[in-house]
């Protein structure tokens, strides 16, 4: 009878590792959703071109820096990954021969890295997180120039992490982010067929924050001050900070395995509240679903966006993080590392979902957050900037941040924001097309030639717009190898309205897409013409901002700008003039929602060399507004917009521009009537 018992369970073991190794078939195998165009296919034109060469410039400014390596080895923890990415990124996007010799300089001293092991890592970290960045890294690298050291570089970590990770000091920040390896280990499986890779997916999975858990029934709805005190993540970070050294303090205890988890309780609220991890967690139930061949998990990664937006949202599209969650107010500051970060993650949730809701958040944090963070030429960038920001100074901490500097503008400086938003456009650009079979799924529309295959056939089509300052789109298919019968999507952006001038035959169309089929030839045209209006949208704490599309509008008002005494690299802005405006709104609802009490006087201008341009924007808004005479500076020095605003008695036309065309910026208002 024990004989038949013990039988009976192997039977069963067998069979659930079977199922578990046909969802990892299905997974190796099959892709039933969209697809990525390869690094490298889609080049940019236009305004998105000159956006990229402002940030090719600023890439050669911050490799020339020291700080990346010392001596040919590597040891910025993070930031040489991370800089390293955005070269590759930068360089598929540019076809530039020197960006590309220049990138692979780089990733040498990664390699070097390595030990007999397989071990690898950055001088004086015991952290995980640079490898979790430098395997992101390498996996674009790969993805780009096929080099063929990269597979058995990460096969041989991969193999010493499986072996190792019980007694690997991985905690805090590292431990949350073990997720991140995954699509680098789906890569390794792909062409190795190890099956020791699935069982450490699994084991990461188990050993990482449970995200999962936490995006079915999101916990934090209100600051992370809230949860987690300053006192308490300051004894955390002392903690961790003494264990990341390379060398441990005599007095201080061995990190054992017992005292790490013991640890990890402590810093659980810290790490599940930090906007860096959220970020990069919003992908992961998509990312982790589709490896297991679990297709059901990916709606995990839009109800963690929703929470997101829902709690500590802005107008600008990217939840606030100074550090930490910070609730939804405009003078709470949006980390622009995390912003980079949710970009990346939105384009995997997009590419598993399809979902557009999606695709307009990474329009909105790409135009309005990442434009906004850089100066015109993308000289100075800033790491933390505010939706409601009258002045960028280091000596403006929130009260509840973890940025050194504040939020002022860095330049010649290793800055987090500045390395970040190296990845931003080319990040972005991945979303103008997508396909899935016998299909082509235009989402973002923005100036680039596109490489495509589908159909068994290869298209090059060009794509010619001035989206998002400009309403009409025209594809042109430059070359076709055959005539593939296709069925094409258009997204529809929000606040949109949008019809197909000339092309093919419409099959289906709604407000959120119009859908073509037809025969691909060389020649083959299609031309898109928008509606854009000026809409009014009520934000997450009752306060109301304009848009153009997903263009967020900011008030514009001069400002002074000043070299810090103290650091020559900090540059300091503040207004010159009266900025406490609110634009004049009708009290009656329109078509259901909310409208200007006249409407605005649009002035058109040439989109120029620096697209986002405070001087010279692609468009400026003439819009009657009043002064708020109640709304000044609050007791920590910010602009709280007042509860009961009081306004002036005469209204006056001020002039609003794009968001990511003003360094300084006045964005979410009172309600403010006739």
């Amino acid at each position: 009878m024990l004989n038949y018992y013990i039988i009976e369970i192997a039977s069963r073991c067998r069979n659930f590792a079977d199922t578990i190794r046909e969802r990892y078939d299905v997974a190796k195998s099959v892709d039933k959703n969209l697809r990525k165009l390869p690094l490298g296919a889609i080049r940019p034109e236009g305004w998105l071109k000159d956006e990229m060469l402002h940030m090719c410039a600023l890439q050669k400014r911050l490799g020339a820096l020291s700080g990346l390596v010392k001596n040919g080895e590597w040891v910025s923890g993070e930031a040489l990954p991370r800089y390293a990415r955005g070269l590759v990124l930068l360089s598929a996007a540019l076809d530039d021969k020197n960006l590309k010799d220049r990138m692979a300089g780089f990733f040498q001293p990664i390699f070097r890295s390595a030990n007999e092991g397989g071990d690898f890592g950055p001088m004086q970290f015991r952290t995980q997180t640079p490898k979790i960045e430098a395997i992101k890294a390498l996996l674009d690298y790969y993805g780009y120039t096929a080099d063929e050291r990269v597979i058995p570089f990460l096969k041989k970590y991969f193999k010493n992490q499986f072996n190792k990770y019980e007694v690997t000091p991985c905690w805090f920040n590292s431990r949350a982010r073990l997720l991140e390896e995954i699509p680098a280990l789906e890569a390794v499986y792909r062409e190795t067929d190890l099956e020791w890779l699935q069982d450490l997916g699994e084991k990461l999975r188990d050993s990482s924050t449970d995200w999962f858990r936490l995006a079915s029934r999101f916990p934090y709805r209100k600051p992370a001050h809230r949860y987690v005190s300053d006192a308490a993540l300051k004894r955390v970070k002392k903690t961790v900070s003494l264990y990341e050294k390379q060398e441990l303090a005599p007095k201080v205890k061995p990190l054992t395995p017992d005292l790490i988890e013991k640890q990890w309780k402590k810093q659980q609220k810290a790490v599940e509240t930090n906007g860096v991890n959220l970020a990069k967690a919003v992908k992961y139930a998509a990312v982790y679903g589709r490896f297991v061949g679990d297709d059901s998990l990916k709606s995990l990664s839009l109800k963690l966006v929703d929470s997101l937006m829902r709690y500590h949202g802005t107008a600008a599209g990217m939840f606030t993080a100074d550090g930490r969650l910070s609730g939804a107010s405009p003078v709470r500051g949006i980390d622009v590392q995390a912003s980079v970060e949710m970009i990346d993650s939105l384009i995997e949730v997009i590419k598993e979902t399809g979902d557009y809701g999606c695709v307009d958040l990474l329009e909105r944090i790409t135009y309005n957050v990442v434009a906004a963070a850089c100066t015109d030429d993308c000289t100075a960038v800033q790491d933390v900037l505010l939706i409601n920001q009258v002045e960028a100074s280091s000596e403006r901490m929130l009260p509840h941040g973890e940025s050194d500097g504040g939020n002022a503008y860095f330049s010649r400086k290793l800055s987090r924001g500045a390395v970040s938003v190296l990845s931003a456009f080319p990040l972005y650009m991945q979303a103008a097309c997508m396909t899935k079979d016998d299909e082509i799924d235009f989402l973002t529309y923005t100036p680039c030639d596109m490489d495509i295959s589908v159909g068994g056939c290869k298209l090059t089509i060009s794509e010619r717009t001035g989206y998002p300052f400009r309403n009409t789109v025209v594809f042109k298919v430059e070359y076709a190898e055959g005539e593939p019968q296709v069925k094409i999507n258009f997204r529809v952006p929000r606040n949109v309205t949008m019809q197909l001038i000339s092309g093919g035959q419409v099959v289906a169309s709604d407000s959120k897409q119009i859908s073509v089929k037809c025969v691909l030839r060389t020649g083959s045209t299609f031309m898109l013409k928008m509606d854009i209006p000026l809409s009014v949208e009520e934000n997450a704490d009752k306060s109301y901002s304009l848009y153009k599309g997903n263009l967020l509008m900011s008030l514009k008002v001069p400002f002074n700008k000043k070299t810090d005494e103290k650091d020559a690299r900090v540059m300091n802005l503040n207004f010159a003039k009266k900025w406490n405006i609110a634009p004049l709104l009708a009290r009656r609802l329109r078509g259901g929602a909310r409208s200007l009490y006249e409407e605005e006087t649009t002035i058109v201008r040439e989109i120029s060399a620096t697209p986002f341009s405070f001087e010279n924007p692609p468009f400026e808004l003439q819009i009657r507004s009043k002064n708020v005479m109640n709304w000044d500076y609050d007791v920590d020095g910010y602009t709280q917009i007042p509860k009961k605003p009081v306004f002036s008695e005469e209204a006056l036309e001020r002039t609003f521009i794009p968001f990511g065309c003003s360094r300084l910026h006045v964005a979410q208002f009172p309600k403010c009537h006739k």
